[in-house]
């Protein structure tokens, strides 16, 4: 078995990074020819229609890399691992993105099919890896495939919510998986490290034309891949290796509080939460006056904050797990905090 620090798996990196680059080029020149656009509205945070297809190619180069390393490295022996569910599942969840952006689908129904195709999967992983560890515990499916099905479908939306201003919903994923890759590596896990390394190079591709100012948007196509490919990997991983599920979940805590806090504050509030709105903590920020490149290299520095704080977690034992959580978790709360203190001044 070839190992994820080969010739090949370097190969088809470049080749992921390059077909989304020149991937996006072209999607940029097609969405503005066949009309797909992303057109400003008053909730919007871009003055200009802008193309949004290029998360497109983004998906396509990272599901052919990986479909090619499978084949070429594997050989006769085809790499048939639970780890292909993760990709497939997103894939799925790209192709339901892809139909929004093209003629737009209601929330209801676009739910319903998150809910049943995330639900099918974890049924059938359930009945094949009955428990699920966590601290030195073991969930059986009738506990960990509800509560994993809600936290896919949760961060399947929130990665889409989270996709709002230049560069940042790639952003994050080109750092998330860089450290997975790392990460799975370390654990001997080739098809999770390569899976995630093309993911990373994908969104590299896409953000040559995404980085503020972006000149293409992902769309829900992409921002649905990228949600459903985390979420489905922080519950299937731990099932099939010794990766525990909070260094999965942890370089997201940016987009998990961000969404979360601002979902149940509209929600307080009376608003009509399930409606596009500006009130995120990184809308705000750029309500503030801070441009998009500094908002998404701010996060992004609390993404790479996050990953090591991750990989700190596997160094310690439950008490000292706890300190990084409630630490990663409390600086958070304060950058929050000192928004709104801004806000009010």
């Amino acid at each position: 078995m070839v190992q994820a620090f080969s010739p090949i798996t370097f190969g088809l990196v470049a080749f992921s990074l390059a077909a989304s680059a020149v991937g996006v080029w072209i999607a940029i020149r097609i969405s503005r020819r066949v009309g797909v656009m992303d057109v400003p509205n008053e909730r919007s945070s871009h003055s200009l229609p802008m193309p949004r297809m290029g998360g497109v190619p983004m998906v396509g180069a990272a599901v052919l890399s990986f479909t090619g390393w499978v084949f070429l490295a594997e050989g006769e022996a085809i790499y048939w691992g639970a780890v292909w569910t993760v990709p497939l599942f997103a894939l799925v969840m790209s192709a339901l993105g892809l139909w929004d952006d093209l003629s737009g689908l209601s929330p209801l129904f676009r739910f319903t099919a998150q809910i049943a195709c995330s639900a099918g999967l974890l049924l059938a992983l359930g009945m094949r890896f009955p428990l699920f560890h966590l601290e030195g515990y073991s969930v059986p499916p009738a506990v960990w495939v509800p509560v994993g099905g809600i936290w896919v479908v949760w961060m399947l939306n929130l990665y889409n919510f989270m996709d709002g201003i230049d560069g940042l919903a790639g952003g994050e994923a080109a750092v998330a998986s860089s450290f997975f890759f790392l990460l799975f590596a370390h654990y001997g896990e080739s098809g999770w490290a390569v899976a995630n390394l093309f993911v990373a190079a994908a969104s590299m591709g896409f953000l040559v034309h995404n980085w503020p100012p972006a000149r293409v948007f992902m769309g829900d196509a992409g921002s649905a891949y990228l949600g459903a490919f985390y979420g489905m990997q922080a519950v299937v991983a731990p099932l099939t290796t010794s990766v525990p599920f909070p260094v999965l979940v942890l370089p997201f805590t940016n987009f998990i509080l961000d969404t979360t806090v601002t979902l149940f504050r509209r929600i307080w509030q009376g608003e009509k939460w399930y409606m596009a709105h500006r009130s995120h903590f990184y809308q705000r920020m750029t309500n503030l006056g801070m441009s998009h490149q500094r908002v998404t290299i701010l996060e992004l520095l609390t993404v790479a904050a996050s990953c090591a704080a991750a990989s700190g977690y596997l160094g310690f034992d439950f008490p000292g797990r706890v300190f990084i959580v409630i630490a990663v978790l409390s600086g958070f709360i304060a950058g929050g905090i000192w928004v709104m203190r801004k806000e009010r001044s």
